[in-house]
C-alpha cells in the first residue's frame, strides 16, 4: 500500500485544480481513495484524516490517469478502481457508478472485486433489490474471487471491512427506501423487507424511523442544495403485512386540475386543426 499521506478534502480540491493530469499526484489520489473508503469502514478502521469526503472528481481523475499512463495502475490500480467504485455504488441512484465504470477498461471490470460490483450496479439500476444483498455480501469475503494460494491484499481488506461496516449497508437502505417511498404509497410487507435485507416488521419501523422524508425541491439532499430533511418518518406505519409510506406528491394520486395544467378548449382546438390539415 502507498506510503503517501491523505489529503484532506480541501488539499484534494487544490490538486485537481492545479494538476489533474500531472501523473505525480496519483499517489495522493490513491491515498485519498483509499482514506475515503476507511471513513466508510469507520467502525472498523479507522480514517487518517480528519476531513474526508467522498469526492468523485478525485475519483474520476485517478481513473482518467491509469488510462494515460497505464504503466501506473499495475495490479494495485486495479484494487484502487474496485475501491472508487465501491464508493461510487453507495451514491445509488446517481450515475456515479455508470459514469466512472466508462473509464474503466473491459479486462478490470471482468477481475474481481469490480466484477462484482458491476453486478451489483446493475440489480440496484433494474431494481432487483433482493437479488442485489446476496451480491453485495461477497465483497465482504475478503478471499471472494482470489485464486486459490492467492495473497489477500491490504487494500481487499479494507474494502471487506467496509462492505461489513453498518455505513455502507445503511447508506444504500436508505436511498432504496427513499425509492419505495417515491414508488409506493403502500406496499407488501415481504417486498419491502426483501429489498432493504430486514428480517421483519420490527427492524424496519426501527430503521424507517431514522430516514426522514425530503422536503420538496430534490430528491437527493448530497446533490440537490435546496433540499431539506423533514422531521417526518418515511415509514408511516406497518400493519399486518402492509407497509404504509409517508405521502408524499409522488406516491399520492394527483386529482383534479393537477391533470388540467391550463390547456385550454381553444389550444386543443388548434391543434385538432393543424392536424386534420396536415392529413389532407
Amino acid at each position: 500500500m502507498s506510503a503517501a499521506p491523505s489529503l484532506t478534502h480541501a488539499q484534494v480540491q487544490t490538486l485537481l485544480s492545479e494538476s489533474s493530469y500531472d501523473p505525480s499526484v496519483c499517489s495522493k489520489l490513491e491515498s485519498y481513495v483509499r482514506a475515503q473508503v476507511s471513513a466508510v469502514a469507520s467502525t472498523l478502521v479507522a480514517s487518517e484524516s480528519p476531513d474526508v469526503r467522498y469526492s468523485f472528481d478525485a475519483n474520476r481523475t485517478l481513473i482518467k490517469l491509469y488510462q494515460f499512463f497505464p504503466h501506473l495502475e499495475g495490479e494495485t490500480g486495479v484494487e484502487i478502481t474496485a475501491l472508487a467504485s465501491f464508493l461510487s455504488l453507495l451514491r445509488f441512484p446517481d450515475t456515479d457508478f455508470v459514469a466512472l465504470c466508462c473509464l474503466i477498461p473491459e479486462r478490470v471490470q471482468s477481475t474481481e472485486p469490480c466484477a462484482t460490483l458491476v453486478r451489483c450496479a446493475e440489480l440496484l439500476e433494474s431494481c432487483d433489490f433482493a437479488l442485489f444483498w446476496p451480491e453485495f455480501r461477497k465483497l465482504g469475503i475478503p478471499e471472494y474471487g482470489i485464486v486459490e494460494g492467492g495473497v489477500v491484499s491490504d487494500d481487499r481488506k479494507l474494502l471487506s471491512n467496509a462492505v461489513n461496516g453498518p455505513i455502507a449497508s445503511n447508506t444504500i437502505r436508505t436511498n432504496v427506501i427513499r425509492m419505495l417511498a417515491r414508488t409506493y404509497r403502500t406496499a407488501p410487507l415481504s417486498m419491502v423487507l426483501a429489498a432493504l435485507d430486514l428480517g421483519d416488521a420490527n427492524s424496519l419501523r426501527e430503521f424507517g424511523s431514522n430516514v426522514h422524508v425530503l422536503s420538496e425541491g430534490g430528491e437527493d439532499g448530497t446533490t440537490t442544495a435546496t433540499t431539506t430533511t423533514t422531521n417526518a418518518p418515511i415509514v408511516e406505519g406497518v400493519e399486518g403485512d402492509v407497509v404504509t409510506f409517508a405521502a408524499s406528491s409522488d406516491n399520492t394520486k394527483r386529482v383534479g386540475s393537477a391533470y388540467r395544467g391550463g390547456v385550454s378548449y381553444d389550444d386543443v382546438a388548434t391543434m385538432m386543426s393543424k392536424s386534420a390539415l396536415r392529413g389532407q
